[in-house]
């Protein structure tokens, strides 16, 4: 990567300082056949393909550029498909484009430079070779001033010159058209008061068909109105006969209601008077038992248990008994045969279970009794019970008919109500209508369906008239539309005219002022251009060449007219060619610096303002004079500037030498250390 000093690519002829300048040129623009940089020049003799790399920051973004070039078995030289990458992300593009987006890129125009076959504007401010600028200065004043004048952007006047044929028979053209467009026109004006009378009859006669149309819709209102004010009549009888009828459906349900309830009143009362004379029936025996039936049946349960009891005891007594009268009748024993020795102990205790025995049998008999007096008990508890629970029976069945009698007293009284209440609301809805019956309604409501006919049927017959007049009216509006629409097509076709007029009028004069004046504003505008750069480019000028030749015999300046260098010599013009070579280089690099400076202030948004390439520009200078170029290096303050020399003169101001040597046909470059 070059630094941004002031460098020296240093080596002898022929060694390939002069090769990097056409790569880099080659790298940005492609091939450029008026600028030395055909595909036959650049690809070296003997090789059927090359290509070049050319990295550079900008704006604080890395590019990269990559072209090629190839040859065909014709021999033919073209360029292959390149790249661009900025910041590492890289873009295939054809030759075409990427010079496109290059000059897009260093701001350099693309409509003047895209199709261009050289780049004066970097030949100018960038790089100039070294035998091109004695060209431009030994070159015929004509040529060279086209050359500047493509340079400064003039020639965009001289475009413009050109181009007022173009104009002028443009406006020769568009005024004739304009002429032709205005005689289309011819006699609007007459027109127009026919086409607004026209329209003022018609509008009269749309007025008295609305009027009539309104008319109608009044006579069809005021039908209308009556024709809703029946309606809602009509409406308000057949909701009061459909209520009335469902009035005396409701009535005939009351009545049957009255029916059944009077009947059920009567059933209640006669259940109550037949249960009444059923209870005075059933006589009820006073009773003096305290005790309850299951008290009762209790005591004759233990009765019965004490009776069980003592007939298990007299059982075994009686066996005791039969026992004892067997032993004493034989005598012995029955079982073991043994003598009786106490027959009168054993009379005694016969006696006594006789007598346990009897007093058993009496006791069971009183037990007996008892439990025939509880039976009896029972019974007559169990009658009294039964009797008192029918008499209580029949007294709830009482209490019951009673509650039904009172219900059905209430529901008979309230329907009663209902019924007078009901028969109260259809007498005054019949009233409303003026009627006694809901038949007489019911004439009311048909008669009202007959007038609500006659009146729809007049209103169908008004309806048909108003559309027949709305038709017609219709009509007759679609009519003024038209004629209005040809008014105020008459009228912009008038006011067209009108614009043609003064179209025409306003085109004339810019035909007059193009032929007649704007080709000597331009060789004016142009002209001051010129003279202004001529000026600043005469001060530098001048300036730098005293600066690189004290010699005060030879006086140099700018002509404006074709920034022609004029040189005196001792009082006397001098050609250029009769100077010495410390004095053309002096010239030719005084010239092309103050190009330079003055390109590159017209061009500011230029983004190669701040690179400067010279090459050989010492050729022929003294010491001295390379010793005070450093002066006019610091007057342009250019970032990076490369000083292409075969001579080691320039190391007083130099910053970073680069050597090249060349050794079977490749040049090496070596970066000198300078102090």
């Amino acid at each position: 990567t070059f630094p941004q000093t002031t460098m020296l690519f240093y080596g002898d002829i022929g060694s390939g300082k002069s090769s990097v300048l056409k790569a880099i040129e080659f790298a940005l623009f492609g091939t450029l056949k008026s600028a030395d940089l055909s595909g036959d020049s650049i690809l070296r003799r003997g090789e059927n393909k090359a290509s070049v790399e050319l990295t550079f920051l900008l704006d604080g973004d890395r590019y990269v550029i990559k072209r090629g070039l190839s040859k065909n078995k014709k021999g033919n030289v073209s360029q292959t498909k390149g790249s661009l990458s900025i910041n590492d992300s890289e873009m295939s593009y054809a030759a075409t484009d990427l010079r496109r987006k290059i000059l897009e890129t260093l701001n350099y125009s693309v409509t003047r430079y895209e199709r261009a076959q050289k780049i004066d504007l970097f030949r100018y401010t960038v790089y100039t070779p070294q035998e091109s600028v004695k060209e431009i200065l030994e070159a015929d004043p004509e040529k060279r001033f086209e050359i500047l004048k493509d340079v400064f952007g003039i020639e965009k006047y001289e475009i413009a010159l050109r181009n007022i044929k173009i104009i002028r028979d443009f406006l020769r053209d568009d005024i004739k058209e304009t002429e032709v467009r205005i005689n289309q026109f011819e006699g609007i004006e007459d027109e127009i008061p026919e086409k607004v009378n026209e329209l003022r009859v018609q509008v009269s006669k749309i007025s008295s068909m609305e009027k009539e149309s309104e008319l109608k819709q009044n006579e069809l209102n005021l039908i209308q109105k009556d024709l809703d004010e029946i309606k809602s009549k009509k409406e308000d009888v057949s909701k009061k006969l459909i209520e009335l009828g469902n009035k005396e459906k409701i009535f005939k349900e009351y009545e049957e209601l009255k029916k059944q309830y009077a009947k059920d009143l009567k059933t209640a009362q006669n259940n109550i008077k037949i249960n009444e004379e059923e209870a005075k029936k059933i006589v009820l025996v006073d009773i003096s038992i305290t005790l309850t039936e299951d008290q009762i049946r209790e005591q004759i349960s233990e009765v019965r248990k004490g009776i069980s009891e003592k007939e298990k005891n007299k059982a075994v007594i009686e066996q005791k008994i039969k026992d004892r009268e067997e032993l004493l009748e034989k005598g012995k024993c029955s079982l073991c045969g043994q003598e009786i020795h106490e027959e009168k102990r054993f009379k005694e205790e016969l006696k006594d279970a006789i007598d346990k025995v009897d007093g058993l049998s009496k006791e069971i008999d009183i037990l007996s009794k008892n439990i025939e007096q509880l039976e009896i008990d029972l019974k007559k508890l169990q009658e009294y019970t039964s009797n008192k629970g029918k008499i209580g029976l029949y007294e709830k069945l009482v209490e019951a008919s009673k509650r039904q009698e009172e219900d059905n007293q209430k529901k008979l009284d309230e329907i009663i109500n209902k019924i007078v209440q009901l028969q109260k609301e259809i007498n005054e809805t019949l009233k409303i209508f003026k009627i006694t019956n809901i038949t007489e309604l019911e004439r009311l409501e048909s008669d009202i369906k007959e007038n609500l006919n006659s009146l729809e049927d007049e209103i169908e017959k008004l309806k048909s008239q108003k559309n027949a007049i709305e038709v017609d009216l219709s009509a007759e509006r679609k009519t003024q539309e038209y004629l209005k629409k040809e008014v105020d097509d008459l009228k912009a076709w008038l006011e067209e005219k009108r614009k043609l007029k003064e179209k025409l009028e306003y085109s004339t004069e810019i035909r007059n002022w193009v032929i007649e004046k704007f080709p000597t504003l331009l060789r004016d505008i142009e002209r001051q251009i010129l003279i202004s750069s001529a000026r600043d480019f005469n001060t530098f000028f001048k300036e730098w060449f005293g600066i690189l030749v004290e010699d005060g015999n030879i006086e140099v300046e700018i002509r404006p007219d074709d920034f022609q260098p004029i040189i005196n010599v001792n009082g006397y013009d001098s050609p250029f060619r009769d100077l010495s070579g410390g004095e053309k280089s002096a010239i030719s690099l005084a010239y092309r610096l103050g190009l330079t400076k003055i390109i590159n202030e017209r061009y500011q948004d230029v983004k190669t303002k701040d690179l400067l390439i010279l090459d050989e520009p010492t050729d022929g200078f003294s010491q001295q004079q390379v010793n005070r170029m450093q002066e006019i290096f610091e007057t342009l303050n250019t970032a990076q500037m490369i000083i292409i020399s075969h001579e080691r003169t320039l190391d007083s101001f130099i910053t970073d030498i680069f050597t090249f040597k060349k050794s079977n046909h490749q040049t090496k470059v070596v970066r000198e250390i300078t102090e």
